[in-house]
């Protein structure tokens, strides 16, 4: 009988210590699991910040080049004497700008599968529908760039040759001007004192009515991207604050 009661009290105590390992087990992974969340939000807010950043200043960028569109429409649209400094700076101030948000931290949850340690569901699916938006919203401007102010305004500009290559310290990448214009500057100056083509042309061309409709349109373009991106603005600062307040 004793020696049931000894078998039986070991055997309640091995079972203990299974059940307590596997609690603490249990527990540990828990822990861990929680450190990882809150480093993997951590991260994202990090890349949120950045994003605010990146989108105030696409968002400035563009109201800019769509007010230079603008600015350039109504005075291509009046008759002259024109102040050929000023349309010429304005028509290069509409440029192309591409907007890439930072996504480092949410690609690793994806491409992990760990995007299931996020415990608050709401929390979680904000994230998901914020860079689900994101990627619609750079894949406009993208496409808005390549098609439009690429294909459209560049090639009516130069393509046709209304404008001769000019230096500009706010249009474009510093990489791209500097190289420009250490080409600008070993030409001849008589080559280089050469008015621009448009110039030459009647302002009821059909030259100049494309120029006009091109501008415009592209003025909208930015309009429109400045508005998707300020949309994304403040959606990133909202999520910013929900993963600070996240407990």
């Amino acid at each position: 009988m004793i020696q049931w009661k000894r078998i039986s009290v070991e055997a309640a105590a091995i079972v203990a210590s299974i059940l307590l390992a596997f609690a603490i087990d249990a527990w540990w992974a828990e822990q861990a699991e929680e450190r990882d969340e809150h480093e993997s939000l951590a991260l994202i807010h990090r890349d949120l910040l950045e994003a605010e950043d990146q989108l105030s200043n696409y968002v400035a960028y563009a109201k800019s080049a769509s007010e230079s569109g603008i600015n350039a429409y109504v005075a291509l649209s009046r008759p002259g004497p024109y102040d050929r400094e000023f349309i010429k700076t304005e028509l290069l101030r509409v440029d192309r700008r591409t907007v890439r948000i930072p996504r480092a931290a949410y690609q690793d949850l994806l491409s992990t599968g760990n995007l299931r340690i996020i415990e608050e569901r709401q929390l979680r699916d904000s994230i998901i529908r914020f860079y689900e938006l994101m990627e619609r919203t750079e894949l406009i401007i993208r496409t808005s760039n390549e098609s439009i102010l690429d294909g459209l305004v560049v090639d009516i500009y130069y393509g046709e040759g209304l404008l001769l290559p000019v230096i500009s310290n706010d249009v474009g990448q510093e990489t791209v001007n500097a190289a420009n214009k250490s080409i600008f500057e070993k030409l001849p100056a008589d080559v280089r004192a050469m008015q621009d083509p448009l110039w030459q042309l009647d302002s009821d061309s059909r030259e100049w009515q494309r120029l006009r409709a091109a501008v415009l349109y592209a003025a909208t373009v930015h309009s429109i991207g400045a508005e998707l991106a300020g949309d994304l603005l403040n959606r990133a600062s909202l999520l910013a604050d929900a993963i600070n307040s996240a407990p």
